[in-house]
């Protein structure tokens, strides 16, 4: 399977992180875009764990840079999914993250776990981590 149909153009991406790292400076004096970032989500999954199906097949590499900053979320995972949604740097992967759980939140009902991730195979993969749902 080739799993392409939620992959960002990586040139808007960069921009976008740009962006939001310019901001977070002026709005907030901090330069570490991406852990501010994690802090925020972290700060999300503690609410309701099941908040990790907002970022859909980014999950796997978004999992990978939460456990990569000594945020413990399990040893599950999906390696096939997690580098093909993984972005160049951990910010890149972040910002690719967010940016899927804003277009999640605007098109699909909360809870939502099954991706058509290749329209030509037309499957839909079921996102599962149960490490998330035994929190």
């Amino acid at each position: 399977m080739v799993f392409t149909e939620f992959l960002f153009d990586e040139a808007l991406i960069k921009e976008a992180a740009s962006e939001r790292a310019a901001a977070l400076k002026a709005n907030k004096g901090f330069s570490d875009l991406a852990g501010y970032a994690l802090g925020v989500m972290e700060r999300r999954l503690a609410d309701d764990p099941l908040r990790y199906l907002d970022y859909g097949p980014y999950w796997w590499a978004l999992k990978d840079e939460l456990r990569n900053s000594d945020r413990d979320y399990g040893d599950r995972d999906d390696a096939v999914v997690r580098a093909t949604y993984q972005g160049a740097s951990p910010l890149l992967t972040i910002v690719m993250a967010d940016e899927f759980r804003t277009l999640y939140l605007a098109t699909q009902a909360v809870g939502t776990c099954q991706f058509v991730l290749d329209v030509d195979a037309g499957d839909a993969y079921t996102l599962h981590d149960e490490d998330m749902h035994s929190r």
